[in-house]
Protein backbone atom coordinates (compact mmCIF):
# COMPACT_ATOMS: atom_id res chain seq x y z
CA UNK A 1 0.00 0.00 0.00
CA UNK A 2 2.83 2.44 0.77
CA UNK A 3 4.32 1.82 -2.68
CA UNK A 4 0.93 2.57 -4.20
CA UNK A 5 0.79 5.88 -2.32
CA UNK A 6 4.22 6.84 -3.58
CA UNK A 7 2.94 6.24 -7.12
CA UNK A 8 -0.45 7.95 -6.80
CA UNK A 9 0.32 11.13 -4.92
CA UNK A 10 3.07 12.42 -7.26
CA UNK A 11 0.65 11.92 -10.12
CA UNK A 12 -2.01 13.80 -8.19
CA UNK A 13 0.24 16.76 -7.39
CA UNK A 14 2.28 16.79 -10.59
CA UNK A 15 0.20 19.43 -12.44
CA UNK A 16 0.58 21.89 -9.59
CA UNK A 17 4.32 21.31 -9.28
CA UNK A 18 4.77 21.71 -13.01
CA UNK A 19 2.95 25.01 -12.89
CA UNK A 20 5.19 26.11 -10.00
CA UNK A 21 8.27 25.34 -12.10
CA UNK A 22 7.08 27.82 -14.73
CA UNK A 23 6.57 30.63 -12.14
CA UNK A 24 8.39 33.98 -12.50
CA UNK A 25 11.94 34.25 -11.21
CA UNK A 26 10.91 36.56 -8.32
CA UNK A 27 8.29 34.10 -7.05
CA UNK A 28 8.65 33.07 -3.38
CA UNK A 29 8.86 29.28 -3.11
CA UNK A 30 7.83 27.88 0.25
CA UNK A 31 7.90 24.43 1.73
CA UNK A 32 5.81 23.81 4.83
CA UNK A 33 8.93 23.89 7.01
CA UNK A 34 10.01 27.23 5.53
CA UNK A 35 6.51 28.65 6.01
CA UNK A 36 6.53 27.60 9.66
CA UNK A 37 9.95 29.18 10.22
CA UNK A 38 8.75 32.38 8.61
CA UNK A 39 5.55 32.52 10.68
CA UNK A 40 7.37 31.77 13.95
CA UNK A 41 9.96 34.45 13.22
CA UNK A 42 7.92 37.29 11.70
CA UNK A 43 4.26 36.48 12.28
CA UNK A 44 2.20 38.78 14.49
CA UNK A 45 1.10 36.07 16.93
CA UNK A 46 4.64 34.76 17.34
CA UNK A 47 5.99 38.23 18.12
CA UNK A 48 3.23 38.82 20.67
CA UNK A 49 3.92 35.61 22.60
CA UNK A 50 7.67 36.33 22.57
CA UNK A 51 7.01 39.75 24.12
CA UNK A 52 4.71 38.18 26.73
CA UNK A 53 7.47 35.75 27.67
CA UNK A 54 10.04 38.56 27.82
CA UNK A 55 7.74 40.55 30.13
CA UNK A 56 7.42 37.59 32.52
CA UNK A 57 11.19 37.02 32.50
CA UNK A 58 11.81 40.66 33.40
CA UNK A 59 9.23 40.49 36.20
CA UNK A 60 11.17 37.59 37.71
CA UNK A 61 14.44 39.50 37.29
CA UNK A 62 12.87 42.44 39.13
CA UNK A 63 11.60 40.18 41.94
CA UNK A 64 15.06 38.66 42.33
CA UNK A 65 16.61 42.12 42.31
CA UNK A 66 14.56 43.06 45.38
CA UNK A 67 16.75 40.63 47.38
CA UNK A 68 19.93 42.43 46.33
CA UNK A 69 21.71 45.54 47.48
CA UNK A 70 20.35 48.90 46.38
CA UNK A 71 22.48 52.04 46.40
CA UNK A 72 21.32 55.62 45.96
CA UNK A 73 23.05 58.97 45.73
CA UNK A 74 21.35 62.34 46.25
CA UNK A 75 22.61 65.90 45.82
CA UNK A 76 21.51 69.43 46.66
CA UNK A 77 23.74 71.47 44.39
CA UNK A 78 22.78 73.91 45.79
CA UNK A 79 19.51 74.50 47.65
CA UNK A 80 19.11 78.28 47.96
CA UNK A 81 16.33 80.25 49.63
CA UNK A 82 15.91 83.86 50.82
CA UNK A 83 12.64 85.42 52.01
CA UNK A 84 11.11 87.99 54.36
CA UNK A 85 9.51 86.61 57.50
CA UNK A 86 7.50 88.33 60.18
CA UNK A 87 8.58 87.82 63.79
CA UNK A 88 5.95 88.41 66.46
CA UNK A 89 7.18 89.62 69.86
CA UNK A 90 4.67 89.64 72.74
CA UNK A 91 3.59 93.21 73.52
CA UNK A 92 5.31 94.63 70.44
CA UNK A 93 4.56 95.21 66.81
CA UNK A 94 5.77 92.52 64.37
CA UNK A 95 9.27 92.84 63.08
CA UNK A 96 10.20 91.80 59.55
CA UNK A 97 13.51 90.14 58.97
CA UNK A 98 15.04 88.63 55.85
CA UNK A 99 16.32 85.09 56.31
CA UNK A 100 18.44 83.28 53.77
CA UNK A 101 20.05 79.86 53.47
CA UNK A 102 22.33 78.17 50.97
CA UNK A 103 23.07 74.51 51.25
CA UNK A 104 25.29 72.07 49.43
CA UNK A 105 24.49 68.44 50.28
CA UNK A 106 25.57 64.94 49.22
CA UNK A 107 23.95 61.80 50.58
CA UNK A 108 24.76 58.16 49.96
CA UNK A 109 22.42 55.33 51.00
CA UNK A 110 22.89 51.56 50.82
CA UNK A 111 20.07 49.13 51.57
CA UNK A 112 20.47 45.39 51.85
CA UNK A 113 17.20 43.42 51.99
CA UNK A 114 17.25 40.35 54.23
CA UNK A 115 15.80 36.93 53.35
CA UNK A 116 13.48 37.40 56.32
CA UNK A 117 11.81 40.38 54.54
CA UNK A 118 13.66 42.84 56.77
CA UNK A 119 16.46 45.18 55.78
CA UNK A 120 19.73 46.72 56.88
CA UNK A 121 20.56 50.21 55.71
CA UNK A 122 23.71 52.32 55.75
CA UNK A 123 23.58 56.02 55.01
CA UNK A 124 25.97 58.93 55.02
CA UNK A 125 25.08 62.59 54.75
CA UNK A 126 27.50 65.47 54.32
CA UNK A 127 26.41 69.05 53.79
CA UNK A 128 27.62 72.61 54.12
CA UNK A 129 25.09 75.28 55.07
CA UNK A 130 25.30 79.05 55.11
CA UNK A 131 22.61 81.02 57.01
CA UNK A 132 22.11 84.78 56.66
CA UNK A 133 19.89 87.26 58.51
CA UNK A 134 19.10 90.89 57.63
CA UNK A 135 17.80 92.94 60.59
CA UNK A 136 15.86 96.00 59.40
CA UNK A 137 16.11 97.70 62.82
CA UNK A 138 19.88 97.66 62.93
CA UNK A 139 20.45 97.43 59.20
CA UNK A 140 22.89 94.60 59.91
CA UNK A 141 23.75 91.47 57.90
CA UNK A 142 24.64 88.40 59.94
CA UNK A 143 26.03 85.20 58.56
CA UNK A 144 27.03 81.78 59.94
CA UNK A 145 28.42 78.66 58.29
CA UNK A 146 27.88 75.09 59.42
CA UNK A 147 29.36 71.83 58.23
CA UNK A 148 27.55 68.54 59.04
CA UNK A 149 28.79 64.93 58.96
CA UNK A 150 26.20 62.26 59.69
CA UNK A 151 26.50 58.44 59.37
CA UNK A 152 23.83 55.93 60.34
CA UNK A 153 22.95 52.23 60.28
CA UNK A 154 19.30 51.14 60.36
CA UNK A 155 17.69 47.76 60.94
CA UNK A 156 14.04 46.89 60.32
CA UNK A 157 12.33 43.50 60.63
CA UNK A 158 8.58 42.77 60.28
CA UNK A 159 7.38 40.15 62.77
CA UNK A 160 4.55 37.60 62.74
CA UNK A 161 3.65 38.29 59.06
CA UNK A 162 4.22 36.34 55.82
CA UNK A 163 7.53 36.95 54.08
CA UNK A 164 6.49 39.48 51.42
CA UNK A 165 9.77 39.26 49.47
CA UNK A 166 9.65 35.48 49.11
CA UNK A 167 5.97 35.47 48.18
CA UNK A 168 6.56 38.17 45.58
CA UNK A 169 9.38 36.13 44.04
CA UNK A 170 7.28 32.97 44.08
CA UNK A 171 4.42 34.76 42.32
CA UNK A 172 6.80 36.07 39.67
CA UNK A 173 8.26 32.59 39.12
CA UNK A 174 4.78 31.09 38.83
CA UNK A 175 3.91 33.76 36.26
CA UNK A 176 7.11 33.03 34.32
CA UNK A 177 6.40 29.30 34.27
CA UNK A 178 2.89 30.04 33.02
CA UNK A 179 4.27 32.31 30.30
CA UNK A 180 6.70 29.61 29.18
CA UNK A 181 3.90 27.08 28.96
CA UNK A 182 1.68 29.56 27.14
CA UNK A 183 4.61 30.29 24.82
CA UNK A 184 4.90 26.59 24.01
CA UNK A 185 1.16 26.21 23.46
CA UNK A 186 0.98 29.37 21.37
CA UNK A 187 3.83 28.25 19.12
CA UNK A 188 2.15 24.89 18.55
CA UNK A 189 -1.12 26.65 17.77
CA UNK A 190 0.71 28.84 15.27
CA UNK A 191 2.24 25.72 13.72
CA UNK A 192 -1.19 24.15 13.43
CA UNK A 193 -2.80 27.28 11.96
CA UNK A 194 0.00 27.80 9.44
CA UNK A 195 -0.11 24.11 8.51
CA UNK A 196 -3.86 24.41 7.97
CA UNK A 197 -3.36 27.55 5.88
CA UNK A 198 -0.58 25.90 3.87
CA UNK A 199 -2.73 22.91 2.98
CA UNK A 200 -5.81 25.06 2.40
CA UNK A 201 -3.80 26.96 -0.18
CA UNK A 202 -2.42 23.69 -1.55
CA UNK A 203 -5.98 22.35 -1.84
CA UNK A 204 -7.05 25.51 -3.67
CA UNK A 205 -4.06 25.23 -6.01
CA UNK A 206 -4.78 21.58 -6.69
CA UNK A 207 -8.47 22.26 -7.30
CA UNK A 208 -7.37 24.91 -9.78
CA UNK A 209 -5.10 22.43 -11.55
CA UNK A 210 -7.85 19.80 -11.54
CA UNK A 211 -10.25 22.38 -13.01
CA UNK A 212 -7.73 23.24 -15.73
CA UNK A 213 -7.13 19.57 -16.50
CA UNK A 214 -10.86 18.91 -16.49
CA UNK A 215 -11.44 21.81 -18.90
CA UNK A 216 -8.74 20.50 -21.24
CA UNK A 217 -10.30 17.04 -21.18
CA UNK A 218 -13.76 18.47 -21.72
CA UNK A 219 -12.55 20.55 -24.68
CA UNK A 220 -11.01 17.42 -26.19
CA UNK A 221 -14.23 15.48 -25.62
CA UNK A 222 -16.33 18.33 -27.08
CA UNK A 223 -14.18 18.46 -30.22
CA UNK A 224 -14.49 14.70 -30.59
CA UNK A 225 -18.27 14.80 -30.07
CA UNK A 226 -18.65 17.59 -32.62
CA UNK A 227 -16.71 15.63 -35.22
CA UNK A 228 -18.78 12.53 -34.54
CA UNK A 229 -22.01 14.55 -34.77
CA UNK A 230 -20.91 16.13 -38.06
CA UNK A 231 -20.16 12.62 -39.32
CA UNK A 232 -23.64 11.51 -38.24
CA UNK A 233 -22.32 9.02 -35.68
CA UNK A 234 -24.08 10.48 -32.62
CA UNK A 235 -27.32 12.39 -32.17
CA UNK A 236 -27.31 16.17 -31.80
CA UNK A 237 -28.44 15.98 -28.17
CA UNK A 238 -25.16 14.35 -27.17
CA UNK A 239 -23.12 17.05 -28.88
CA UNK A 240 -25.20 19.72 -27.17
CA UNK A 241 -24.70 18.04 -23.79
CA UNK A 242 -20.95 18.10 -24.38
CA UNK A 243 -21.15 21.84 -25.04
CA UNK A 244 -23.08 22.33 -21.78
CA UNK A 245 -20.44 20.31 -19.91
CA UNK A 246 -17.72 22.47 -21.49
CA UNK A 247 -19.41 25.66 -20.27
CA UNK A 248 -19.70 24.17 -16.78
CA UNK A 249 -15.99 23.30 -16.78
CA UNK A 250 -15.12 26.88 -17.72
CA UNK A 251 -17.31 28.14 -14.87
CA UNK A 252 -15.63 25.72 -12.43
CA UNK A 253 -12.23 27.03 -13.52
CA UNK A 254 -13.23 30.63 -12.80
CA UNK A 255 -14.44 29.65 -9.33
CA UNK A 256 -11.24 27.71 -8.64
CA UNK A 257 -9.09 30.70 -9.69
CA UNK A 258 -10.94 33.00 -7.28
CA UNK A 259 -10.71 30.48 -4.42
CA UNK A 260 -6.96 30.04 -5.00
CA UNK A 261 -6.38 33.81 -4.94
CA UNK A 262 -8.28 34.17 -1.65
CA UNK A 263 -6.45 31.24 -0.05
CA UNK A 264 -3.12 32.75 -1.13
CA UNK A 265 -3.92 36.09 0.53
CA UNK A 266 -4.94 34.41 3.79
CA UNK A 267 -1.78 32.32 3.82
CA UNK A 268 0.47 35.32 3.13
CA UNK A 269 -1.14 37.14 6.05
CA UNK A 270 -0.51 34.15 8.35
CA UNK A 271 3.20 33.89 7.54
CA UNK A 272 3.86 37.64 7.33
CA UNK A 273 4.46 37.95 3.58
CA UNK A 274 3.38 41.03 1.59
CA UNK A 275 0.03 40.48 -0.08
CA UNK A 276 1.48 41.39 -3.47
CA UNK A 277 4.27 38.77 -3.24
CA UNK A 278 4.24 36.06 -5.91
CA UNK A 279 4.03 32.74 -4.10
CA UNK A 280 4.20 29.07 -4.94
CA UNK A 281 4.14 26.05 -2.65
CA UNK A 282 6.70 23.27 -2.77
CA UNK A 283 4.64 20.43 -1.30
CA UNK A 284 5.88 17.03 -0.29
CA UNK A 285 4.79 14.37 -2.75
CA UNK A 286 3.93 11.57 -0.35
CA UNK A 287 2.67 11.20 3.20
CA UNK A 288 5.09 10.01 5.86
CA UNK A 289 3.51 7.49 8.18
CA UNK A 290 4.81 6.99 11.71
CA UNK A 291 3.84 5.01 14.78
CA UNK A 292 2.20 6.62 17.80
CA UNK A 293 2.40 5.42 21.42
CA UNK A 294 -0.98 6.29 22.99
CA UNK A 295 0.32 5.87 26.56
CA UNK A 296 3.26 8.21 25.94
CA UNK A 297 0.95 10.71 24.26
CA UNK A 298 -1.41 10.80 27.24
CA UNK A 299 1.28 10.86 29.94
CA UNK A 300 3.25 13.63 28.23
CA UNK A 301 0.14 15.73 27.75
CA UNK A 302 -0.93 15.34 31.39
CA UNK A 303 2.57 16.28 32.55
CA UNK A 304 3.06 19.36 30.36
CA UNK A 305 -0.21 20.77 29.04
CA UNK A 306 -0.49 24.44 29.92
CA UNK A 307 -4.10 24.15 31.09
CA UNK A 308 -3.21 21.64 33.85
CA UNK A 309 0.07 23.21 34.94
CA UNK A 310 -1.40 26.71 34.96
CA UNK A 311 -4.34 25.52 37.05
CA UNK A 312 -1.84 24.03 39.51
CA UNK A 313 -0.04 27.39 39.58
CA UNK A 314 -3.37 29.08 40.21
CA UNK A 315 -3.91 26.71 43.15
CA UNK A 316 -0.60 27.78 44.68
CA UNK A 317 -1.48 31.45 44.19
CA UNK A 318 -4.81 30.82 45.89
CA UNK A 319 -2.96 29.26 48.86
CA UNK A 320 -0.73 32.34 49.09
CA UNK A 321 -3.77 34.61 49.00
CA UNK A 322 -5.43 32.63 51.84
CA UNK A 323 -2.29 32.95 53.99
CA UNK A 324 -1.94 36.69 53.31
CA UNK A 325 -5.62 37.35 53.93
CA UNK A 326 -5.64 35.37 57.17
CA UNK A 327 -2.53 37.25 58.37
CA UNK A 328 -4.38 40.56 58.19
CA UNK A 329 -6.39 39.62 61.29
CA UNK A 330 -3.38 38.25 63.22
CA UNK A 331 -1.00 40.00 65.58
CA UNK A 332 1.67 41.89 63.64
CA UNK A 333 4.88 43.43 64.84
CA UNK A 334 7.95 45.28 63.70
CA UNK A 335 11.38 45.68 65.22
CA UNK A 336 13.40 48.79 64.33
CA UNK A 337 16.81 49.90 65.55
CA UNK A 338 19.38 52.45 64.49
CA UNK A 339 22.76 53.83 65.48
CA UNK A 340 24.37 56.93 64.06
CA UNK A 341 27.19 59.45 64.48
CA UNK A 342 26.85 63.16 63.77
CA UNK A 343 29.41 65.92 63.78
CA UNK A 344 28.70 69.65 63.52
CA UNK A 345 31.21 72.35 62.82
CA UNK A 346 30.05 76.01 63.00
CA UNK A 347 31.78 79.31 62.49
CA UNK A 348 30.90 82.95 61.96
CA UNK A 349 34.20 83.50 60.24
CA UNK A 350 35.02 82.82 56.63
CA UNK A 351 37.02 79.66 57.33
CA UNK A 352 38.23 77.46 54.46
CA UNK A 353 36.09 74.41 53.70
CA UNK A 354 38.86 72.06 54.88
CA UNK A 355 38.88 73.71 58.33
CA UNK A 356 35.09 73.41 58.52
CA UNK A 357 35.40 69.68 57.73
CA UNK A 358 37.99 69.24 60.50
CA UNK A 359 35.73 71.00 63.00
CA UNK A 360 32.77 68.75 62.16
CA UNK A 361 34.93 65.61 62.28
CA UNK A 362 36.36 66.55 65.70
CA UNK A 363 32.83 67.12 66.93
CA UNK A 364 31.71 63.74 65.56
CA UNK A 365 34.43 61.93 67.56
CA UNK A 366 33.44 63.71 70.77
CA UNK A 367 29.65 63.80 70.46
CA UNK A 368 27.69 60.79 71.82
CA UNK A 369 26.14 58.59 69.12
CA UNK A 370 22.50 58.68 68.12
CA UNK A 371 20.73 55.43 68.94
CA UNK A 372 17.27 54.01 69.22
CA UNK A 373 15.26 50.80 69.23
CA UNK A 374 11.52 50.24 68.93
CA UNK A 375 9.29 47.19 69.02
CA UNK A 376 5.74 47.78 67.85
CA UNK A 377 2.82 45.37 67.98
CA UNK A 378 -0.55 45.63 66.31
CA UNK A 379 -3.40 43.54 67.73
CA UNK A 380 -6.69 43.57 65.77
CA UNK A 381 -9.63 43.31 68.14
CA UNK A 382 -12.81 43.66 66.08
CA UNK A 383 -13.46 44.31 62.40
CA UNK A 384 -17.17 43.37 62.20
CA UNK A 385 -16.33 40.09 60.47
CA UNK A 386 -14.63 41.67 57.47
CA UNK A 387 -11.47 39.56 57.57
CA UNK A 388 -13.27 36.29 58.27
CA UNK A 389 -15.43 36.92 55.20
CA UNK A 390 -12.35 37.70 53.11
CA UNK A 391 -10.66 34.50 54.30
CA UNK A 392 -13.79 32.49 53.47
CA UNK A 393 -13.83 34.02 49.98
CA UNK A 394 -10.14 33.17 49.49
CA UNK A 395 -10.75 29.59 50.64
CA UNK A 396 -13.66 29.29 48.19
CA UNK A 397 -11.33 30.40 45.38
CA UNK A 398 -8.82 27.79 46.57
CA UNK A 399 -11.48 25.06 46.49
CA UNK A 400 -12.51 26.15 43.00
CA UNK A 401 -8.89 25.84 41.84
CA UNK A 402 -8.72 22.31 43.28
CA UNK A 403 -11.86 21.37 41.35
CA UNK A 404 -10.42 22.94 38.20
CA UNK A 405 -7.36 20.64 38.20
CA UNK A 406 -9.46 17.46 38.00
CA UNK A 407 -11.67 18.95 35.30
CA UNK A 408 -8.69 20.08 33.24
CA UNK A 409 -7.08 16.64 33.44
CA UNK A 410 -10.24 14.95 32.20
CA UNK A 411 -10.59 17.51 29.41
CA UNK A 412 -6.98 16.87 28.30
CA UNK A 413 -7.58 13.12 28.27
CA UNK A 414 -10.61 13.61 26.01
CA UNK A 415 -8.71 15.92 23.67
CA UNK A 416 -5.71 13.59 23.36
CA UNK A 417 -7.94 10.57 22.74
CA UNK A 418 -9.82 12.50 20.06
CA UNK A 419 -6.54 13.52 18.40
CA UNK A 420 -5.28 9.93 18.44
CA UNK A 421 -8.55 8.68 16.97
CA UNK A 422 -8.55 11.38 14.31
CA UNK A 423 -4.99 10.54 13.24
CA UNK A 424 -5.78 6.82 12.97
CA UNK A 425 -8.99 7.48 11.02
CA UNK A 426 -7.35 9.92 8.62
CA UNK A 427 -4.50 7.48 7.96
CA UNK A 428 -6.93 4.63 7.23
CA UNK A 429 -8.98 6.90 4.97
CA UNK A 430 -5.86 8.02 3.11
CA UNK A 431 -4.77 4.43 2.50
CA UNK A 432 -8.26 3.45 1.33
CA UNK A 433 -8.59 6.35 -1.13
CA UNK A 434 -5.18 5.82 -2.74
CA UNK A 435 -6.48 2.92 -4.81
CA UNK A 436 -9.57 4.83 -5.95
CA UNK A 437 -7.47 7.50 -7.71
CA UNK A 438 -5.57 4.91 -9.71
CA UNK A 439 -8.72 2.98 -10.62
CA UNK A 440 -10.63 6.13 -11.64
CA UNK A 441 -7.72 7.27 -13.84
CA UNK A 442 -7.55 3.94 -15.66
CA UNK A 443 -11.33 3.93 -16.01
CA UNK A 444 -11.35 7.35 -17.69
CA UNK A 445 -8.63 6.30 -20.16
CA UNK A 446 -10.70 3.26 -21.12
CA UNK A 447 -13.88 5.34 -21.41
CA UNK A 448 -12.18 7.83 -23.74
CA UNK A 449 -11.16 4.98 -26.02
CA UNK A 450 -14.65 3.43 -25.91
CA UNK A 451 -16.27 6.81 -26.63
CA UNK A 452 -13.95 7.24 -29.59
CA UNK A 453 -15.02 3.81 -30.81
CA UNK A 454 -18.69 4.66 -30.28
CA UNK A 455 -19.28 2.06 -27.57
CA UNK A 456 -20.52 4.55 -24.91
CA UNK A 457 -22.36 7.85 -24.87
CA UNK A 458 -21.06 11.25 -23.83
CA UNK A 459 -22.98 10.93 -20.56
CA UNK A 460 -21.04 7.78 -19.69
CA UNK A 461 -17.79 9.60 -20.47
CA UNK A 462 -18.80 12.60 -18.34
CA UNK A 463 -19.63 10.27 -15.46
CA UNK A 464 -16.17 8.65 -15.57
CA UNK A 465 -14.51 12.07 -15.78
CA UNK A 466 -16.47 13.19 -12.74
CA UNK A 467 -15.42 10.04 -10.88
CA UNK A 468 -11.74 10.81 -11.44
CA UNK A 469 -12.19 14.43 -10.36
CA UNK A 470 -14.03 13.41 -7.18
CA UNK A 471 -11.52 10.66 -6.39
CA UNK A 472 -8.62 13.09 -6.84
CA UNK A 473 -10.22 15.70 -4.60
CA UNK A 474 -11.19 13.10 -1.99
CA UNK A 475 -7.62 11.79 -1.87
CA UNK A 476 -6.24 15.33 -1.63
CA UNK A 477 -8.60 16.09 1.25
CA UNK A 478 -7.58 12.84 2.99
CA UNK A 479 -3.89 13.70 2.54
CA UNK A 480 -4.44 17.17 4.01
CA UNK A 481 -6.54 15.84 6.90
CA UNK A 482 -3.77 13.40 7.78
CA UNK A 483 -1.21 16.21 7.89
CA UNK A 484 -3.51 18.34 10.04
CA UNK A 485 -4.27 15.41 12.34
CA UNK A 486 -0.54 15.00 12.95
CA UNK A 487 -0.15 18.71 13.68
CA UNK A 488 -3.12 18.58 16.05
CA UNK A 489 -1.65 15.59 17.89
CA UNK A 490 1.60 17.52 18.38
CA UNK A 491 -0.39 20.46 19.67
CA UNK A 492 -2.41 18.31 22.09
CA UNK A 493 0.47 16.18 23.45
CA UNK A 494 3.51 18.48 23.07
CA UNK A 495 5.30 15.47 21.58
CA UNK A 496 6.49 15.03 18.00
CA UNK A 497 6.02 11.33 17.22
CA UNK A 498 7.39 11.73 13.71
CA UNK A 499 10.70 13.09 15.05
CA UNK A 500 10.52 11.17 18.36
CA UNK A 501 11.15 14.14 20.67
CA UNK A 502 9.42 16.32 23.23
CA UNK A 503 8.44 19.84 22.19
CA UNK A 504 8.59 21.22 25.74
CA UNK A 505 12.35 21.61 26.03
CA UNK A 506 12.42 23.03 22.50
CA UNK A 507 10.26 25.94 23.64
CA UNK A 508 12.47 26.67 26.63
CA UNK A 509 10.18 25.57 29.47
CA UNK A 510 12.01 24.91 32.71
Amino acid sequence: MNKLLLICLPALLAPGLAAAADAPADTVSLTLAAALDLALADGYEARVVRLDLLQAEQDVAAARGRFKTQVGLAFDAPNYDESVQGVSVPGQLPQYTTYGSREWRAGLSLTQPLPTSGSIGLSGDVYHRTDTVYDDLTDANLESRTFFNSYRIDFAQPLLVPNALKLSLERARLALDESRREFTAARLSIVYDVTAGFYEYLRAQRRLEIARTDLARQQEAFQLARRKFEAGLIPEVEALQMEVDLAQSRNDLLGAEGAAARAADRFKLDVGLPLDAALRLAAETAPRFYEVDPDLALQHALAHRAEIRNTEAGLRRAEITVAETDARSAVKGELRAYYGLTGVGSSDDDLPLRDMWDLSWDDLRQRPGNKGVALTLSVPLWDSGVNSAEVAAARAALARSELGIDRQRRAVVLQVNAALSNLAESRARLEALARSVEVAGRGLDISLQRFDNGDITSQDLALDRSRLTQASLAYLDAFIQYQLAGADLRRQTLWDFEAGRSLVAEAGER
